[in-house]
């Protein structure tokens, strides 16, 4: 197992630079980050180039790329007119812990910005994941268990409809459902004062010193989690069902009926345990899937998360946030992936990993 683990750590690291250089490499060529910025047609062109001295683009791709990397000790340091180190390009390089500067939140470390945000994410998708796999783990047993029956068929037709709708339109759809059209129909009935069911957006109240615990919000997190595990619910329950019915036809299960086992003992102890396999396969991918996918979500719903700041970095062309969100995003990729197949073998004898 150590070997294993050892390998894969070791082929992640071209894996990592390769990541990095293809993700430089498209976000230097989706705009002009000064144009951005500035947002000044009339700036004269010294002024532009001061500017970008001062972001550190203003040198060839490649060099641009080893400074964020590894630092500038190498080169010359860029200096203002007044012939003083400026502080925002200045020896940085993510192999010493420095990712630079954000260009939108003048001088603030990507890091930080990132920190600050990323218990809104975890929040948000731990919640998605725990809701998501619990209701796919009883769906999907259900529908394995009365095979061709009610429960059976609308699973089906909610898998397609889960694997059909974007996330953005249905956490738009449920907005406008329990934000407008549900209040207005309720209130000639009495039944309210046409304000929204649900808050249409945002973490908790705009209060000071934050958000209160989450159990105090938690109608603030109904929507979005909704939205998030809407897709996994669909996909996972399928999943489950066929590899239950997969499990129920093995001669281990029949020899457990056949000895006079409650049915429960039968679907849980021994059809359930070995269907579940597959499921650690997925849950790796899932977890880093979960934080990609929610960059759309946390925009319909404004949710303060690192998803919301990645977007709005992306849009402003603010390469070190972005980088260190890639950076990041990476490592959890190749950390997610190495743990599913440490579950798999860990849950299935029959798998060594050598």
């Amino acid at each position: 197992m150590q070997r294993y683990i050892a390998r894969r750590l070791l082929q992640a690291i071209p894996t990592f630079f390769g990541i990095t250089i293809i993700v430089y490499a498209i976000m230097a060529a989706s705009g002009d980050p000064i144009a951005i910025l500035a947002f000044d047609p009339t700036m004269r062109q010294d002024e532009r180039e001061r500017l970008a001295i001062r972001l550190g683009i203003s040198d060839p791709l490649p060099v641009q790329y080893l400074r964020w990397l590894i630092g500038d000790d190498w080169m010359m340091v860029d200096t203002n007119l007044d012939g003083e180190a400026d502080a925002w390009g200045d020896n940085y390089g993510i192999l010493r812990g420095d990712f630079g500067s954000s260009f939108k939140f003048r001088g603030s470390n990507p890091l930080n910005l990132i920190a600050e945000r990323l218990g809104a994410t975890i929040e948000l998708n731990v919640a998605a994941l725990l809701v998501g796999y619990s209701v796919a783990i009883v769906l999907g047993v259900l529908a394995a268990v009365y095979r061709g029956r009610a429960i059976d068929r609308y699973s089906r037709i909610f898998s397609v409809m889960g694997d059909s709708f974007p996330s953005f339109w249905l956490g738009l759809l449920l907005i406008m459902f329990f934000g407008i059209a549900l209040p207005r129909a309720l209130e000639p009935h009495g039944l309210g004062d046409g304000s929204p069911m649900l808050p249409m957006g945002g973490r908790c109240p705009p209060v000071r010193g934050g958000c209160p615990p989450i159990y105090e919000r938690l109608q603030y997190m109904i929507e979005p989690v909704l939205v998030i595990s809407f897709g996994t619910i669909a996909a996972l329950s399928r999943l489950l069902r066929a590899q239950m019915l997969e499990t129920i036809s093995s001669d281990y299960v029949r020899t457990a009926r056949a000895k006079g086992l409650p049915s429960h003992s039968v679907w849980i102890r021994h059809a359930l345990r070995n269907a579940f396999i597959p499921f650690t396969v997925f849950l790796g991918p899932l977890l880093f899937g979960l934080i990609g996918g929610s960059v759309v979500i946390e925009r319909v719903f404004s949710w303060p998360g690192v998803g919301l700041l990645l977007l709005d970095a992306a849009v402003s062309r603010d390469y070190p946030v972005v980088m260190a969100s890639v950076v990041i995003s990476s490592i959890l990729a190749i950390l997610a992936y190495l743990l599913s197949d440490i579950l798999l073998a860990v849950f299935d004898p029959r798998v060594r990993l050598q």
